[in-house]
């Protein structure tokens, strides 16, 4: 699914998103013959479940293998390419550059160039610095195609900038080591090399990140790892981020995303967040975290959903193992077990690994240190695979087929459905195409049934991929998909991939009425708090809502009539039993109202659908007067508590001179076309201002009279 595509969707995903409550626990375990439900109406609330892929930061193993066109067209083709990893996104470092004199960076890999010099005491830009990453991003990015996704991020300011003068970090660990007064110094340094990548080499570059594990104790100068600079949290974290947007502004690259500050841990990023000013909230767009330590997924997410923030699980791997004897499989079960737990209870909208390649072998060295060597990849380790350089070729290991199970069918656009356990699902409501990804980490089979039935359509077949001990995505044959149900044996210590076409859904309709035109009214919110008003209802967002009491209600004047096929509906979150009785009315007047439907059980958080056939101009959602008649909503009064509405259907065909579409000619179109030609602005009736203070005046109304004059 390309980003053309993504974009078309994103209005039909707000209507679907979900916010899913976990206990945030370390990582999801297999439990036999479970039950999973998936549902379209049900997913991700952040980034409005939409995915935006897969990726790995290019620090270091471009900086060491792009000196060779050939090993990097292999690691463009293998990482990014369609017979590859299919993985978009490229998290690209803009390295500071240590000072020429030191030599203690021993990595290979590690020791990044800068992109400035010292002559005659002024930093001047080199554009041919950097040669090698530069080579592997362009060749991945070609690769990813129109899907591709590039962010830029900093481990260093360049050393000239530092405390200690040493690009590994302060003398002191604990303190920071960019000098106080270089903070703009450094902004501008990033800016202009995003700048001079989207203007001069034409790589678009989505995002910058000026800070990399920030509130570490790691970087110490002189160290013999890489780059690194602590940034204190709270007044340091947030002066960079605001030096850097008005950097970027200066170049014509306002619009870039500035995301921060990819912490180490889930928790200590969650404190960063919290610690940084409301002007430093308000520019960054997305929280970027690793995900090396901590729990707090949930909590991590909760403070992005409601902040309006976007979130990326930016970076893991690790040396860990899982399964029961799982030999070379353990390395891939264990990063099954990661991808699943930050996609479901944190529900990153991307998640980038750590480094695809983290070894080398090299009889030789490189710039006169050696190569760390031939990992035993079929054991624990970093990365999916090894560079060869004696013989020109990359190795693959057990764990790039193990990730690929998940970056080869879950794509760029797709939503995410709420998933439990050890799956994650994914759905192409354009496409109508499913896809389920379940791991086991035991050594015998495991059995789990899915639970289709709120997707609509004729299943196909469910298409079984599958990576175990013997099999690299391997075709395993097909599983039945009977009665909406879908029952899943999944080998042991395997990942299994299950693709199922035709599954359709509401989101697939092409009726759903554009309300952009519409006059929405409701009744006065509890207390009059205009924060919690009926607009709120018809906003998009599923994380504001209308608290109405009392026959309070939410209406739209859609100007024509419509033949209604459903209506959907979101209740508030944490509030769901106080839709309980409310019910959908449509009108062709406004005065007589017919109801259609009426919610008469708890609703889960998210969108419903209702199937509906009704005729009408005006809708909405209104709930009883007085004490709630039921066992389930035990406040004093009813309440009107939605966060989202919308509505499907279709205009009712007319006769001509119908201007209200209320299925005959008469004087009230006769007044219609009158106002509108004569620019008259006439107040709406006594008795409806009465009821509704808030509708606004007839002149609105006119220009849905010109609407329903341009469909005669």
């Amino acid at each position: 699914m390309k980003h053309s595509v993504f974009s078309g969707l994103v209005s039909a995903a707000l209507a679907c998103a979900v916010f899913l409550q976990s206990a945030g626990a370390v990582l999801p375990q297999v439990h036999a013959a479970n039950t999973v439900t998936l549902s379209p109406y049900r997913v991700h609330t952040v980034n409005d479940g939409v995915f935006e892929g897969w990726g790995t930061s290019l620090c270091w193993w471009a900086n060491r293998i792009g000196y060779s066109d050939s090993l990097s067209q292999q690691a463009a083709d293998a990482f990014y390419g369609e017979n590859g990893l299919r993985l978009n996104i490229a998290r690209f470092n803009i390295g500071g550059g240590d000072d020429p004199t030191h030599d203690h960076i021993t990595r290979t890999d590690s020791n990044m160039p800068g992109y400035t010099r010292i002559e005659n005491g002024k930093a001047v830009y080199d554009w041919n610095a950097d040669a090698a990453q530069r080579n592997v991003l362009k060749r991945c990015a070609e690769a990813a195609g129109d899907d591709a996704i590039v962010e830029m991020f900093s481990n260093s300011p360049p050393y000239y900038m530092t405390n200690s003068g040493c690009s590994s970090g302060a003398n002191d660990p604990g303190k920071n080591n960019l000098r106080d007064d270089s903070y703009p110094a450094f902004a501008a340094y990033l800016a202009e090399v995003c700048a001079h990548y989207q203007n001069a080499w034409g790589i678009q570059i989505q995002s910058v990140e000026p800070m990399n594990e920030p509130h570490t104790f790691y970087w110490r100068a002189m160290s013999n790892k890489q780059e690194g600079c602590r940034f204190s949290m709270g007044d340091s974290q947030s002066r960079i981020v605001l030096e850097l947007k008005k950097a970027l502004a200066e170049r014509g690259m306002q619009n870039t995303v500035i995301c921060a500050s990819d912490e180490t841990s889930i928790d200590l990023q969650l404190d960063e967040w919290n610690a940084f000013s409301p002007k430093a909230k308000a520019a960054l767009s997305r929280i970027d975290t690793h995900g090396y330590s901590g729990v707090k997924r949930t909590e991590l997410k909760n403070a992005a959903v409601s902040a309006g923030k976007n979130l990326w699980m930016s970076e893991f791997d690790g040396k860990g193992t899982s399964g029961s004897n799982a030999g070379a499989m353990g390395a891939g079960l264990r990063l099954a077990e990661h991808i699943t737990a930050d996609r479901s209870d944190m529900q990153a909208s991307a998640w980038i690994l750590r480094q695809v390649i983290d070894s080398h072998v090299c009889a030789a060295g490189y710039n006169g240190k050696k190569n760390s060597g031939m990992p035993d990849i079929n054991g624990n380790f970093r990365g999916t695979a090894v560079v060869d350089h004696d013989r020109n070729t990359i190795i693959l290991s057990k764990k790039y087929y193990a990730f690929g199970q998940y970056t080869r069918h879950i794509r760029p656009g797709m939503l995410m459905p709420d998933t439990a356990g050890n799956t994650l699902a994914a759905y192409d409501p354009e496409q109508k195409q499913l896809v389920i990804i379940a791991y086991n980490t035991s050594g015998s089979t495991a059995e789990l049934q899915y639970d289709l039935s709120e997707f609509t359509g004729s299943f196909s077949d469910a298409k079984i991929i599958r990576t175990s001990q013997t099999e690299n995505w391997a075709d395993a044959g097909t599983a039945a998909v009977t009665g909406g149900k879908l029952n899943a044996s999944l080998a042991p210590n395997s990942i299994t991939t299950y693709l199922i076409d035709g599954a359709g859904s509401n989101l697939n309709r092409e009726d759903r009425i554009d309300l952009s035109g519409a006059v929405l009214s409701g009744s006065k919110a509890w207390r009059g708090d205009e924060t919690v008003s009926y607009r709120n209802a018809f906003d998009g967002n599923l994380n504001t809502y209308f608290d109405g009491v009392g026959s309070g209600c939410a209406m739209a004047d859609l100007g024509v009539v419509y033949d209604f096929s459903a209506f959907a509906f979101c209740p508030r979150r944490g509030y769901e039993n106080r839709c309980v009785d409310a019910r959908f009315e449509v009108s062709a007047d406004g005065v007589s109202w017919q109801t259609v439907y009426t919610i008469s059980e708890i609703p889960g958080f998210g969108m419903h659908v209702a199937d509906v056939s009704a005729v009408g101009r005006y809708v909405r959602c209104s709930v009883p007067d007085g004490a709630p008649q039921n066992n389930v909503n035990h406040d004093d009064v009813y309440c009107c508590n939605i966060a989202e509405l919308a509505f499907y259907g279709t205009p009712h065909l007319t006769e001509p001179g119908d201007v209200n579409a209320d299925g005959s000619v008469d004087a009230a179109d006769v007044r219609l076309l009158r106002d509108y030609l004569l620019a008259k602005e006439t107040q709406i009736d006594a008795g409806t201002a009465e009821q509704y203070p808030e509708v606004p005046e007839y002149a609105q109304r006119r220009d849905l009279a010109k609407k329903a004059l341009e469909m005669q």
